[in-house]
């Protein structure tokens, strides 16, 4: 017995105990982050901890309650790895107190139906041979674990449509492989699958947020400098065009209502190109208030309507820019930039020129 529940829970151990010291020596995230990824770790370590003691005290002449006991945990623990999923996904969303505690209330139902085993076999139980039996609500705690999962898949979803390609398809995967490790645990009998599939999916999100984060501007999230050169070898000859951005009255706004307030005007211009940018163009911060657009297999139709869509979208804010474009004709690069920043000086040239009359 202990033979077989270490051979099928090394695995997930191992990945663990790396994760846990690589999460140490690496916390380059913040507390909230860290916080999730740790627990998640704790958790599974848990699970596994607690899946082998219920294994172990079965094979044994225990009384039932102390089965009872490690699968009740175990039963509640599961729900809550796929839960700080679900925690680390919505990290940017903005969400209300009220939908903070609806969130919490399936995992609230789940650990009464675990702990229910001490007074009613309705969920599950230990007979005298201390086998376990499956009530008719066997299966409550994988439907809270596939609440958890469906509203992922929702996010998921939404990121799709919201050309968040890599996270989503991150967690499409983290979702694929949870969903048939529960069913070859469960439904098969392929024990241990469901830790390993936990314990996997934290490093690959982890790994997702570390490279994320190499190649993300922590202040508004775009894409940065080093990935505007990647991207633009990398595209070649697809691109058509290249849009200068830079924030008009920068220096004004610090010296009037600091840095703050400057963090917040670049923020906001960010947030107003991300709305109207079409697909096959991507935004890049540069500097401090620079910005590029890269524009992939664009006409100039396309590449005049979008100037016009960021204008109108940054009339509805206290905030505007000046912006230039210049379209690829055979140079390289660095002069098609110079061209987009001397046309994009030139807008800001007439901004100053209205704004001082």
């Amino acid at each position: 017995m202990e033979q077989w529940l270490f051979e099928s829970n090394f695995t997930a151990l191992v990945i663990l105990v790396f994760m846990s010291v690589f999460l140490m020596i690496n916390s380059i995230f913040s507390k909230t982050i860290n916080r999730a990824f740790g627990l998640s770790i704790f958790l599974t370590a848990a699970d596994v901890a607690i899946s082998c003691a219920e294994k172990w005290t079965a094979s044994y002449d225990c009384p039932p309650s102390v089965c009872i006991f490690f699968c009740a945990i175990g039963y509640t623990v599961r729900p809550m790895i796929v839960y700080l999923f679900l925690k680390l996904s919505l990290r940017n969303a903005r969400i209300s107190r009220r939908t903070r505690i609806l969130l919490l209330i399936p995992m609230c139902l789940n650990i009464a139906a675990a702990f229910s085993a001490f007074f009613t076999d309705i969920v599950y139980t230990y007979n005298s041979s201390n086998e376990f039996v499956r009530g008719p609500l066997g299966y409550f705690t994988h439907v809270i674990s596939l609440i958890y999962m469906i509203l992922l898949m929702v996010l998921t979803v939404k990121r799709f449509c919201s050309r968040d390609y890599s996270e989503g398809l991150i967690i499409f995967l983290i979702l694929t492989v949870n969903i048939a490790a529960m069913i070859a645990e469960s439904v098969i009998g392929i024990y241990g699958t469901t830790r390993t599939a936990y314990a996997l999916s934290i490093v690959f999100y982890y790994l997702f947020f570390s490279v994320e984060s190499f190649k993300r501007d922590p202040l508004t999230n775009a894409l940065n400098r080093r990935c505007f050169y990647i991207d633009s070898e990398k595209h070649g000859e697809e691109l058509t065009a290249v849009v200068s951005i830079d924030l008009n009255d920068l220096k004004r706004i610090n010296d009037t209502g600091g840095h703050a307030k400057g963090d917040e005007a670049i923020r906001t211009a960010v947030n107003s190109i991300d709305k109207v940018i079409s697909k096959g163009c991507t935004l890049y911060r540069t500097g401090s208030d620079e910005f590029m657009i890269l524009c992939i297999k664009k006409e100039q139709s396309d590449v005049e309507k979008l100037i016009s869509d960021i204008r109108s979208e940054l009339s509805k804010t206290p905030y505007t820019c000046a912006l230039g474009a210049a379209y690829i004709s055979g140079e390289d690069l660095d002069s098609v930039c110079a061209r987009a920043d001397a046309e994009m000086y030139r807008d800001k040239q007439l901004y100053k020129a209205k704004t001082a009359i």
